[in-house]
């Protein structure tokens, strides 16, 4: 996707993540890059594109994970990008955290935020 048509900001999140797409759960080593509105994941496999997932960011120590709820985007040459369609406040309210605190700009951040709340 063109760096043009993104609404959100991106960061690289390295922290472990688990990938759930019907039966098959896929453990992932760090997030190539993550946003409000999705995520890149190193995947090698080729998975259903459309397809509905759930995403887990894995937080450290005893945190609860943060889950998401979205649908394969793309997939090929090892990576995997994902749409976030549905998440609960708290797991919202967590990941807008996680990308404020991360950000290179956090007031761009604290503006997506403001216009777009959500998902969508």
């Amino acid at each position: 996707m063109a760096d043009e048509k993104r609404r959100f900001s991106r960061i690289f999140f390295n922290v472990k993540a688990k990938l759930t797409v019907g039966e098959a759960v896929y453990s992932i080593d760090r997030i190539a890059n993550l946003s409000i509105g999705g995520c890149l994941l190193e995947i090698e496999d080729e998975l259903p594109l459309g397809g509905n997932c759930k995403f887990t960011v894995l937080l450290p120590g005893k945190a609860p994970g943060v889950d998401v709820l979205g649908e394969i985007v793309r997939t090929g040459n090892g990576e995997v990008s994902l749409k976030f369609t549905t998440i609960e406040h708290e797991n919202l309210f967590h990941l807008q955290n996680i990308i404020r605190y991360n950000a290179e700009d956090p007031d761009v951040v604290e503006d997506e935020i403001s216009v777009h709340p959500g998902l969508k």
